[in-house]
């Protein structure tokens, strides 16, 4: 992990069944199972953690259904920008592409 950079994961199967985690320096979160509801907390939890520590967020969503995925992206995309956000950039995987990447050790 990047100093300076908090980071969001979350793993989208359906609208009930989702995953995320906030990793940020120096430690990591437990990975907490929900839904929608579950998401947006956990997420606006991340969000607050690195408006207090004074960090980027980053944000790595993975589905199988690419639309429920990028629906989700799109409504994250908003809520981040409604913050305030001065930049974003969007990247799309396949949940394949996104194990590779870890794997690699590269950071997008």
């Amino acid at each position: 992990m990047l100093d300076g950079l908090v980071q969001f994961e979350a793993e989208i199967a359906s609208p009930k069944s989702m995953r995320s985690r906030v990793i940020w320096p120096d430690s990591e979160g437990p990975w907490i199972d929900g839904g929608m509801e579950d998401l947006m907390v956990h997420f606006t939890y991340a969000s607050w953690t690195a408006y207090n520590l004074g960090c980027a967020l980053s944000m790595a969503l993975s589905s199988k259904d690419d639309a429920l995925g990028r629906s989700i992206s799109e409504m994250m995309i908003r809520m981040i920008s409604s913050m305030g956000a001065i930049q974003l950039a969007e990247i799309h995987l396949t949940p394949e592409a996104l194990e590779d990447l870890r794997r690699s050790r590269l950071d997008p």
